[in-house]
C-alpha cells in the first residue's frame, strides 16, 4: 500500500487546481455539481463506492518482503472531524482546507509531533440540514486517508452555505458514521482514534431511521454488523447512546462555537464536561485546538508545554501570539490529560519495519522466531539439518 504522506507540494497542487489559482473556494466545483443535481462525488458521499459501502476504514500498510509483510508506516491512528457547514458556519470547510498542511505538519513533524508514531489518516465529514434545499446533501463523508487524497477529498464536500434557521442541525448522521460505520485498526490494540464534532447549533436527540436509510444505503443495517453492533430500524440507537458507543472506541470531543448557553447545555449532556471545549477563536485555530487536545491525551504535551507547541506554530506565516496560545491552553486544560498513554497497549504498538506473517496478525514476527528461521534457512542452503 506505499508510503505516501501529505506533503506542503502535493497540497499546493490541490489547493491550485481547487480554487484556480485563489479565486474561488476550494468545494465551488463540487457545490457546483451539486446545484446541477448530479449528487455527491462518490468519495464522500456517506453510501460509498459500490466495493467499499458505506464503512470508513482506517487499517494499516504493508509491503511484501519475502514471505512476510513490512509494516510501512507505524500503525493507523484514525482522525476525523465533522464539521458544521449552514449559517455562519459556511466557510468552514474552506478554513479546514487551508490550516490541513498546518495541522497535518503538528501531527507529524517538529520537537513534539503529536502522533508523530503513527501512520496519521485523515477524514473529513461535513453536516447540514435534513430541510436544505437545491441539492445540498445532509451529510458528506469522505475516506481515511494518507496523503494528497486527504485534500482531494476535502474539495468534493458540498456545504451547506445558508442552512434554514430551524435552531437546529443535523450533526447525529455524522455521530452515526462515525460510531457504527467505522472500522479502525487502532481499536484492536484497545486504543482509541480521534473525533471531533464543531457547531454552533443544538443536534436532534433521536436518528430517524427513514434518514438513514437514505444516507447511508438501503443495507446501512446490515453493513453497521462488520463493525460489531447489530440493530434494525425500530431499534436505532438515540443521539446519546450514539455519543456513549463513540466514545468506547475514541477520544471524542465536541467543539463549541460561540457561546450560546442552550447548545452549551446539551452537548455536555451528550459529551461530559471532560469531552466539551469552548472554541476561543471559533474555528479560525481550530486546527490547534486540535493538535492541543491530542497531544495531552497522547501524553506527547502537558500544560506547560502545550504553549511552547502553540507557540512555535505559524498563523499567518508568523509564531502564534503568547496569548492566543495560552487562551487554546486554558480551554482544554480540563480534557483527561494522558487517555491514551494510561490504556494497556500504549507502549506496545507494532512499529514501522516490524514484520508480519499476515496482514490481519495483530502482532510482529518476534526478533527470535526471525533469528531461528533464519539460523534454519542458512542450514538447509549449505546442506545442512532439512526441518520437515
Amino acid at each position: 500500500m506505499g508510503r505516501e504522506t501529505l506533503s506542503r507540494a502535493a497540497f499546493v497542487s490541490v489547493a491550485k487546481l481547487a480554487t484556480a489559482g485563489g479565486t474561488r473556494s476550494a468545494t465551488a466545483k463540487a457545490e457546483e455539481r451539486a446545484r446541477n443535481q448530479q449528487g455527491m462525488d462518490p468519495l464522500v458521499d456517506p453510501k460509498g463506492l459500490a466495493h467499499l459501502g458505506p464503512i470508513r476504514r482506517s487499517l494499516p500498510r504493508f509491503d511484501k518482503q519475502g514471505n512476510l509483510w513490512v509494516l510501512t508506516c507505524g500503525m493507523p491512528m484514525a482522525e476525523e472531524t465533522l464539521l458544521d457547514t449552514t449559517g455562519s458556519m459556511e466557510n468552514n470547510v474552506d478554513l479546514a482546507f487551508e490550516a490541513l498542511p498546518h495541522s497535518y505538519e503538528m501531527y507529524t513533524t517538529g520537537k513534539a509531533p503529536v502522533l508523530g508514531r503513527y501512520d496519521v489518516q485523515i477524514a473529513t465529514a461535513i453536516f447540514n440540514d435534513v430541510e436544505d434545499q437545491d441539492g445540498i446533501p445532509v451529510l458528506c463523508r469522505s475516506q481515511f486517508e494518507m496523503g494528497e487524497k486527504i485534500a482531494l477529498q476535502m474539495t468534493k464536500l458540498v456545504p451547506g452555505r445558508g442552512g434554514c434557521g430551524n435552531g437546529k442541525e443535523d450533526s447525529q448522521f455524522g455521530i452515526f458514521g462515525a460510531t457504527y460505520l467505522t472500522t479502525a485498526s487502532i481499536n484492536r490494540y484497545e486504543l482509541k482514534y480521534y473525533h471531533f464534532t464543531v457547531s454552533d447549533e443544538p443536534i436532534v436527540p433521536v436518528i430517524d431511521p427513514v434518514w438513514l436509510l437514505k444516507i447511508f444505503g438501503d443495507d446501512v443495517f446490515e453493513c453497521i454488523k462488520e463493525t460489531g453492533y447489530e440493530f434494525d430500524r425500530k431499534g436505532v440507537p438515540d443521539t446519546a447512546q450514539a455519543v456513549r458507543d463513540l466514545q468506547k472506541k475514541a477520544h471524542a470531543f465536541f467543539l463549541q462555537v460561540n457561546g450560546r448557553s442552550d447548545v452549551h447545555d446539551q452537548w455536555i449532556d451528550l459529551y461530559g464536561s471532560d469531552h466539551f471545549v469552548a472554541l476561543p477563536f471559533g474555528t479560525e485555530h481550530l486546527h490547534c485546538v486540535k493538535a492541543a487536545i491530542i497531544g495531552l491525551t497522547e501524553g506527547v504535551l502537558d500544560l506547560s508545554s502545550a504553549e511552547e507547541f502553540l507557540r512555535n506554530t505559524k498563523v499567518d506565516g508568523k509564531k502564534m501570539q503568547a496569548d492566543q496560545a495560552k487562551r487554546i491552553v486554558r480551554a482544554v486544560a480540563h480534557i483527561p490529560l494522558g487517555a491514551q498513554a494510561a490504556l494497556p497497549n500504549f507502549g506496545k504498538l507494532p512499529k514501522a519495519g516490524d514484520l508480519f506473517r499476515d496482514k490481519i496478525d495483530l502482532w510482529p514476527v518476534s526478533e527470535e522466531e526471525l533469528q531461528s528461521e533464519s539460523s534454519v534457512t542458512d542450514e538447509q542452503s549449505h546442506g545442512g539439518v532439512r526441518w520437515l
